[in-house]
């Protein structure tokens, strides 16, 4: 991930040169590890900027609309790293046979709540932990799951993530015919773990990973959506070597964390004085963020306005949002 050439040990070579953070990285003893914490924390506070880095950004494996379903949760596989926050959506009609396919953005939420109101297509997203979302219960014996890439409408299955009596997350991975007996897992199985049930299966889901909720509620029947997020990645895992790359920032980004770090090394001098001066270099280096962040949005945003009902709607219609302009199974206030 990324394409960085700028070392951790690039960078404490140069702030070493720096005389009065000398004793900061000393050569030798527990230098290493307080070079990669210093490292850790300013590539958190880097990615934390709300801004949308082009360098930090991922596509989530897509999921696919169900009848009835409003929360998916999703293997921490289908996604390259932790979901620090949505940046875009969209929705493709994936089984029509038009080209190119028909697709619309999805308007990106912090939160959504959970609601009755049924309709195609998806208007919003949010995203939240698996073990938030609200979770279906097994069908039952001989239920049939019918893949939905292909069909004509939405089939009319069950939910595709349950709840095992061991409290357990699965999420349907193969689709078929349920078995005789609940489809079971040992208590706290791990993601990744499967479990038979007829010619289905089912797999165990990390309680604490992230999942999607759309709104409004898939109908029963009707146009099978898939779904594409775009995200910003959650700072990446501590750093663990001196020879790591400062993936993702590429190296035209590198000035920026280089310039973090020596600010961080003030906070670890063993000098009161140099360190006396750490919340002005922190708040200097914020500040040259700016330019950073100027540096990524060069282009115009695509940015439009969306109508929230049509010209010919009677007075005091509410849609359902301005990602869904043109529904007709809009709300009208007391009906």
């Amino acid at each position: 991930m990324g394409s960085s050439t700028t070392s951790i040990q690039s960078v404490v070579d140069y702030v070493s040169s720096m005389g009065e953070l000398a004793p900061v990285l000393p050569s030798g003893g527990y230098s290493v590890a307080t070079a990669l914490t210093i490292s850790t924390d300013v590539m958190g506070e880097l990615i934390a900027e709300r801004f949308n880095w082009k360098w930090n950004r991922m596509r989530i494996a897509p999921f696919y609309t169900n009848s009835w379903q409003l929360d998916y949760v999703l293997l921490k596989a289908s996604m390259p790293a932790a979901i620090g926050w949505l940046e875009a959506a969209y929705w493709i009609d994936i089984n029509n046979t038009s080209l190119p396919k028909p697709t619309h953005p999805i308007e990106v939420k912090r939160d959504l709540p959970m609601t009755s109101i049924s309709g195609n297509p998806p208007a919003k997203i949010a995203w939240h932990y698996n073990n938030q979302l609200v979770q279906g219960v097994w069908p039952g014996p001989n239920k049939v799951y019918t893949q939905p890439l292909g069909a004509l409408s939405t089939p009319t299955n069950p939910p595709t993530n349950i709840l095992d009596a061991n409290g357990n997350i699965l999420l349907l991975t193969t689709y078929g015919t349920t078995g005789s007996a609940t489809p079971l897992l040992p208590v706290n199985s791990a993601e990744g773990a499967t479990v038979n049930d007829g010619s289905c299966v089912w797999t165990a889901v990390n309680p604490n990973g992230q999942g999607m909720r759309i709104w409004p509620l898939p109908p029963q029947q009707g146009v099978v959506y898939q779904v594409n997020v775009v995200a910003q990645m959650m700072a990446p895992p501590a750093f663990t070597s001196m020879a790591q790359m400062i993936n993702p920032v590429p190296d035209d980004y590198a000035r920026w964390f280089r310039d973090g770090f020596y600010a961080w090394c003030y906070k670890m001098s063993p000098n009161p004085q140099a360190r006396a001066q750490f919340p002005q270099m922190k708040q200097e280096w914020l500040l040259a963020m700016e330019k950073a962040r100027k540096q990524g949005d060069r282009e115009e945003d695509n940015s439009m306005f969306y109508p929230d009902r049509t010209s010919v709607a009677p007075a005091g219609y509410i849609d359902v949002g301005p990602a869904w302009p043109y529904s007709g199974t809009g709300v009208w206030p007391g009906r």
